[in-house]
């Protein structure tokens, strides 16, 4: 072999050598869907910078799809083998999506990065697990609490530093605050068909001491005297005035005296509301129970290339870290996902000095329940607003309403 020929293949071999160098730097991309907007959105974009900037090895992109866009999107893409890499999601969702075969197994990662998962509150981090597998980790949490528009209770003569603890009171306040002239209304009701509806309604369900499913998930509870003491006083909300079937959104106007609503509310409030607004526990009925509705979301990696598995788990571990964690429910009032972050001496100063609305959803963490963990809940959901929309409309009674939505809901768990 010539001396040139072997120069040249020495040449043609560090060129190779170097080209496999810079692939083998080339970063891993991700793509990060969620339905975070508004302050939250921001906020998830900040730290997704953050992660970025710190890990160059690894890209995530943030990709923002509403609330209702979200879980049909991912239906789509998951039937078309074009996933995200991962995905974080309402917690009602993770049956479905755990039961889909296409959501990736955690614990293997979990225990290689030696997370321990007894820093994350019990009734949470389930919700992610099935068949003895955890499919997700919690990110974010938060429960319902009483939003109360301190300018107009003041006007209407009422005391927000004395709030309603019951229903009477709650109705109470509302007909005394109500101001049909004016466009206002006493409690805002959440009267159209889809989760808000019934997400808002379990509650006072539970705070009557009914149940949405049986303990085991197969069928209807809420056809019950539980159930028509919930629906019978939202029904006596509307029909007295105190509250209306208006559109939601009456309470961000400054157009609704209270509003049952959740914790990531709060810092968008703050920064943006031109009235003063306080926080209180949601009344509950003179024989009933302190109850709220747990709501969340929970991050999923879908099923891929290893490389592409191990790098989102980076970041699932850094978003899920207590570190982060900290900045992230600072920043858009979500609640605590691990004992760590609750415990934490500055996010106790923070949550006292800074933002004392918060701690009514802090004191009622304790009270709050999860949606029924069934595959076809979203479904559940949906058929069950529909004739709860129509009993409070008046086009059929509470009782037809809650007999129809038990017949549709229980063909649906079949």
């Amino acid at each position: 072999m010539s001396r040139m020929l072997r120069l040249t293949l020495l040449l043609v071999s560090l060129m190779l050598l170097s080209a496999v160098s810079v692939s083998a730097q080339e970063p891993v991309h991700l793509k990060f869907w969620n339905y975070w907007d508004g302050n939250n959105g921001e906020a998830i974009q900040g730290l997704v910078d953050q992660f970025n900037a710190d890990h160059p090895d690894i890209q995530v992109e943030n990709v923002f799809y509403g609330w209702g866009e979200l879980l049909p999107r991912l239906q789509t893409a998951i039937a078309g083998g074009e996933a995200p890499s991962l995905a974080a999601v309402d917690m009602a969702w993770m049956p479905l999506l755990a039961n889909s075969g296409k959501v990736a197994a955690l614990d293997t990662y979990i225990e290689a990065a030696g997370i321990d998962l007894t820093d994350f509150y019990p009734a949470l981090l389930n919700v992610n697990r099935y068949n003895d597998q955890l499919f997700g980790l919690p990110v974010s949490t938060n429960n319902l609490e009483l939003l109360i528009n301190n300018d107009l209770f003041t006007a209407a003569g009422l005391d927000p530093a004395a709030p309603p603890t019951t229903w009477d009171e709650l109705t109470a306040a509302a007909q005394a605050c109500a101001n049909p002239d004016q466009g206002v209304v006493g409690m805002e009701l959440y009267t159209q068909p889809g989760e808000g509806l019934t997400w808002q309604f379990q509650v006072y369900l539970w705070q009557s001491g009914g149940e949405f499913l049986t303990a085991d998930n197969t069928a209807a509870a809420f056809n019950t005297p539980a159930g028509l003491q919930a629906l019978n006083y939202w029904k006596s909300l509307i029909d007295s005035g105190a509250s209306s079937l208006a559109p939601w959104g009456l309470f961000d106007q400054g157009k609704a005296c209270m509003r049952m609503d959740g914790s990531w509310m709060v810092s968008g409030l703050a920064s943006q509301s031109a009235f003063t607004f306080s926080v209180a526990q949601m009344p509950i009925p003179a024989d009933g129970q302190p109850a709220t509705n747990m709501g969340g979301e929970h991050i999923v990696i879908f099923n891929s290339d290893e490389a592409t598995q191990q790098a989102a788990f980076t970041f699932v571990e850094w978003l899920t870290s207590t570190e982060t964690q900290i900045a992230w429910d600072q920043q858009t009032a979500f609640m605590p996902i691990r004992a760590s972050v609750a415990a934490d001496a500055g996010f106790q100063a923070w949550l006292n000095d800074t933002e004392p609305r918060l701690i009514p959803y802090v004191e009622s963490q304790q009270y709050a329940i999860n949606r029924p963990s069934v595959q076809v809940y979203p479904e559940l959901s949906d058929v069950f607003s529909g004739f709860m929309e129509q009993a409070l409309y008046g086009q059929i009674s509470p009782e037809d309403a809650l007999a129809s939505a038990e017949t549709a809901v229980n063909a649906l768990l079949r």
